[in-house]
């Protein structure tokens, strides 16, 4: 962005000692007369929730002036927060509190959607965000990457790079200054992100303080070295003796701090674990979460004292609290613990709530200088400058002065200028003067003079405006910016300085918005696109999916081309969008001869020979620059050997994604998708295969009472293939009346194989999955992405099914229940733990090969007449089987 004013720093310290503001404070408390219940004004120092009435929103402003200590939860995934406890800490005691999160979640599954890894991951950062509005705290991301469940701390710290992580985190203290570190996460058990989590803690706790260690980051301005008082670790997140025998010496001690959620909120009418359990649910692709706080939520939180500073006083025996003990250096204590604070909120609850009082004593205390430094009292000035930027947003909200800043459109577009409308409105009974106005990256296009003076239930209304210049950086797609700074794009805002009988205090209004073309290509799928000796002579379909951001018609063409176009002919089609439109299309190129060899245009496709992937590009263009393309996506072109049985035909139950219906197209399979509805008919006996993609009986939960049309399709000849599940969504249950899935005994356990290199051994090598119609061998388990699998069987009927897969991590003994089959009637049935969808979806050809055995299983060749007029009595008795009653 450039010609754009920046925001003054809000700094009211024109002012004297804070001392007389005390008494000034209460009194004019007392005084409180009333008004109307406003929404919560949008410019806070700390997220808040935007739909709380001004009434509870001037309340959270006192309380939070009562304590001038930060407390910081750190977590190594989204959702791994105490949430509980933080919304304890902020909404009872106003503490100010941030979240540090190792990662964005990227590496997990999806219980929402088709979207994964950087995908996921730019979801579960806007999730985070949300849930934080509820707790009351400050999400900040360290952006290591989430390469999937671990069971090792030392296999995260070789993949985040252990220096390079630590320094991350110490940054984070060191910006954030926490006077309390708390975690869910031991150094010893659990999930090896986790375990690493722990570990970096520890060591950033003295780190931060030590000036030798990454000097580099005391030249950045704003930061210097930091000390934390204490560190705590929650008691039973992960278990492990080790943690247990911390635990019991830390109750022997006394230096326990519990932490009770099942208090009521007295402004918001919930407990702080019902609110707690509202946060939880805004991480909606990790869910489902329950809808009421279940049995045991309430119950208290009990943290153990793992760390703390040689210079912090000693954490009395029973302490009540994180912060029991602590103290302020010099007599900052006297200007940042203003005890009559604490006394105001009954008297402004008993007063029913009424803002003319807290308006005017916040005014005094303002004036007055309440937590403006002086003097020699430097030492904590960002502690000072919290306190007051707290004082600055009770000031606005009880004043009522409001700013607010709207666009019309969705993003910045490049090259383009984007107009903003500005409102400052009083919505006070008080007449105010805006002495100043200033913008952060926005443009002003308004001619008011300032000063100026605000009436109660006026308003004054500004335009400004944002150019984003051609060579700006873009922020969408989001997952192509997860790691780079732009994944919440820029943040735009407005400030005014008011003036009040006296008082200057700022009231700001921010916006974050993200940098586009003018045509995005938001979506290119499948990527990457695989083919097989089925398909390689078929022209390439792409589904596209195009967004028109500006208020104008888009008319112009889309390409798809290899960059080397000697390697394969360019097509291209027109395209026309209408004003802010988003439209699907699907583009098809021309077939390619079938007299080109499938090897040469093997080749030819993957760029050059082998299983190297090759790529090709789709580009957009405008009709005034046809040559200039305006965005453009690469996907990868993968080639695999998989060859499936003749004429197959395959039903599937999705889950949430297209993985399955990709696959089965590059297999050149005749395939359809099935609903539930479809199963209960129980008509499928025109399907060879029918595969119930990952966690289906969750994603789908009437498949569970419709299982007894899949047993009879299996019965009848069938062949059943179903991905894995967790163990709370297959196992048998009466609880939820969900009874035995598969045909014989199958019991999930928790077992994982992480290592996505871990040797595979053919238990059953002459097992006809490994034999046709692909010859598998291990090459085929090479370049498998993140995991093996996942909830390996724990137990199962060993006369029925079949393993012919054994797999485990190193140090750990063989799974192999991670591919089971078992004959059922005329049919046959295929539980898989394995994480085919995640391979099929990277294109993994191995897995492809592996995969078309696996719904080919079944259908070999019969070499008589007899055997002959035997499948085709099956193929009959498929469509002919009764339903189950």
């Amino acid at each position: 962005m450039s010609d754009t004013n920046h925001f003054n720093p809000s700094s009211p310290s024109r002012i004297k000692r804070a001392f007389p503001a005390l008494a000034l404070f209460l009194c004019a408390m007392l005084l409180a007369g009333s008004s109307r219940a406003r929404e919560a004004a949008q410019a806070r120092p700390e997220p808040d929730r935007e739909d709380e009435p001004r009434e509870i929103a001037i309340y959270q402003a006192l309380l939070d002036l009562t304590t001038p200590w930060t407390v910081m939860c750190v977590a190594a995934h989204p959702d791994d927060e105490d949430g509980a406890t933080l919304t304890v800490l902020r909404r009872k005691g106003g503490v100010h509190t941030v979240t540090l999160f190792s990662t964005y979640g990227e590496g997990g599954q999806n219980a929402i959607g088709p979207e994964l890894y950087e995908e996921l991951g730019a979801i579960r950062a806007r999730e985070t965000i949300e849930a934080a509005r509820v707790q009351g705290s400050e999400p900040h991301f360290l952006g290591l990457r989430d390469f999937g469940f671990s069971k090792s701390a030392d296999e995260a710290l070789r993949v985040w790079g252990h220096d390079t992580a630590l320094a991350r985190m110490v940054l984070e203290i060191r910006r954030l200054r926490p006077d309390v570190i708390i975690t869910n996460h031991d150094t010893v058990t659990g999930h090896g992100h986790h375990q690493a989590t722990g570990r970096l803690v520890l060591e950033a706790f003295d780190a931060a303080a030590d000036p030798s260690r990454f000097p580099e980051q005391l030249r950045e301005a704003g930061v210097t070295t930091w000390q934390p008082q204490r560190l705590f670790v929650r008691f039973g997140f992960e278990g492990g003796p080790e943690t247990r025998a911390l635990e019991e010496e830390a109750v022997r001690q006394g230096q326990v701090i519990s932490i009770t959620p099942n208090e009521r909120d007295p402004v918001r009418g919930l407990t702080y674990a019902e609110q707690a359990l509202s946060a939880l649910r805004r991480h909606a692709s990790q869910g489902p979460w329950p809808s009421t706080v279940p049995a045991g939520w309430t119950r208290a939180i009990r943290y153990r004292l793992a760390r703390a500073a040689k210079s912090s006083a000693p954490l009395p025996r029973d302490a009540p609290s994180f912060l029991t003990g602590l103290s302020l250096p010099g007599n900052s204590a006297d200007q940042l613990m203003p005890l009559a604070a604490r006394a105001m909120l009954p008297v402004y609850l008993s007063n029913g709530r009424k803002a003319e009082g807290v308006r005017d004593a916040l005014v005094a205390a303002r004036k007055a200088g309440l937590f403006a430094p002086s003097g020699g009292d430097v030492d904590d000035l960002p502690r000072f400058r919290l306190m007051s930027d707290r004082l600055d947003r009770a000031l606005a909200l009880a004043s009522g002065i409001r700013v607010r800043i709207a666009t019309r459109e969705d993003v910045l577009v490049t090259d383009a200028t984007t107009p903003f409308s500005l409102s400052i409105s009083n919505e006070g009974e008080r007449a105010a003067r805006i002495t100043e106005i200033d913008f952060k990256d926005l443009r002003s296009e308004s001619g008011i003079d300032v000063p100026h003076n605000l009436a109660p239930g006026a308003t004054l209304n500004l335009t400004a405006s944002a150019y984003a210049p051609r060579s700006a950086a873009l922020s969408v797609p989001h997952a192509a910016h997860l790691y780079d700074g732009l994944l919440f794009g820029v943040e735009l805002g407005a400030r005014a300085l008011v003036e009040l009988d006296g008082a200057r205090f700022p009231v700001s209004a921010t916006t974050r918005m993200d940098i586009a073309p003018a045509v995005e290509i938001a979506n290119l799928s499948p990527n990457p696109y695989v083919q097989t000796p089925a398909t390689i002579n078929r022209g390439l379909t792409f589904k596209l999916r195009l967004v028109n951001h500006r208020r104008a018609q888009f008319d112009g063409s889309v390409g798809v081309a290899s960059p080397d176009s000697s390697r394969m002919p360019a097509f291209r089609t027109e395209v026309s969008l209408g004003p802010n439109e988003t439209r699907d299309l699907v583009l098809r190129s021309n077939p390619v001869s079938a007299r080109r060899a499938p090897g040469r245009r093997r080749a030819l496709l993957a760029g050059g020979g082998g299983d190297e992937p090759g790529t090709v590009e789709v580009s957009l263009y405008s009709e005034h620059d046809p040559k200039s393309p305006i965005a453009r996506q690469s996907a990868q072109l993968v080639y695999s050997e998989a060859r499936v049985a003749p004429s197959l035909r395959v039903g599937f139950v999705p889950s949430f994604d297209e993985t399955l219906k990709n696959a089965l197209a590059a297999l050149g399979v005749q395939s359809r998708e099935l609903t539930v509805d479809d199963v209960r008919a129980g008509r499928l006996g025109r399907y060879d295969a029918i595969i119930i993609d990952n966690r289906g009986y969750q994603s789908h939960p009437e498949l569970v009472a419709a299982n007894a049309r899949l047993l009879d399709y299996v019965r009848a000849g069938g062949n059943l293939v179903v991905f894995y599940h967790k163990t709370n969504e297959w196992n048998p249950s009466p609880k939820v009346n969900r009874p035995q899935l598969a045909p014989y005994a199958l019991v999930l356990g928790n077992s994982r194989v992480t290592d996505e290199n871990a040797p595979v051994t053919f238990s059953e090598p002459a097992h006809a999955l490994l034999r046709w119609p692909n010859p598998i061998s291990a090459d085929d388990f090479k370049g498998w992405i993140q995991e093996r699998g996942l909830y390996y069987p724990q137990e199962w009927d060993a006369a029925h099914y079949s393993a012919p897969l054994s797999m485990s991590d190193a140090g750990e003994p063989p799974l192999r229940g991670g591919l089971l089959a078992a004959d059922y009637g005329r049919g046959r049935y295929i539980y898989t733990g394995i994480v085919w969808y995640r391979q099929l979806r990277a294109g993994v050809p191995g897995a492809y090969r592996m995969f078309a055995n696996i719904i080919s299983y079944g259908r070999a060749p019969r070499e008589t007449k007899r055997a002959r007029e035997r499948a085709a009595a099956d193929a009959a008795a498929l469509d002919a089987w009764p339903l189950s009653k």
